[in-house]
């Protein structure tokens, strides 16, 4: 894979034997790179995750939010039930637990046989790296 601009400085800044590997191509610094994982498949394969998901979320009735396609909402019981995600995480609140339980169930029935799925409930949560605290003060 060929890294150039800003990203080959700060790869080197954090590790600087990658100095020795940089070539200069029309003025500019490049370094080429082997990917031990497969960056593009991954990409494509986030995707269609992504694609399926949506699909799935319209047909079980809810609407994308224009603004923020990763945003979906549908009323229940006379309150907005909201999902949440990036990627493969998923957020999902609404004012009765009951709900929630409901929706993460049909969670489980479509994705369950393709990948685990991992529920938490309560004023802490780990999700894309932040620890989400509920305070109700």
């Amino acid at each position: 894979m060929k890294l150039e601009g800003p990203l080959v400085q700060i790869l080197c800044k954090i590790n600087p034997t990658c100095t020795k590997y940089l070539i200069k191509v029309k003025g500019q610094k490049v370094l080429y790179v082997h990917l031990i994982k497969a960056l593009y498949g991954m990409l494509v394969s986030a995707m269609l995750f992504y694609k399926k998901l949506k699909q799935d979320l319209i047909e079980y009735g809810f609407e994308i939010n224009p603004y923020d396609p990763c945003v979906a909402n549908k009323m229940v019981n006379g309150k907005q039930l909201t999902v949440t995600w990036h990627v493969d995480d998923l957020k999902v609140s609404h004012m009765q637990p009951s709900v929630v339980t409901e929706f993460m169930q049909w969670v489980k029935t479509m994705y369950g046989k393709i990948r685990e799925v991992k529920i938490t409930r309560g004023k802490v949560h780990e999700y894309l790296g932040m620890k989400l605290i509920y305070n109700s003060d």
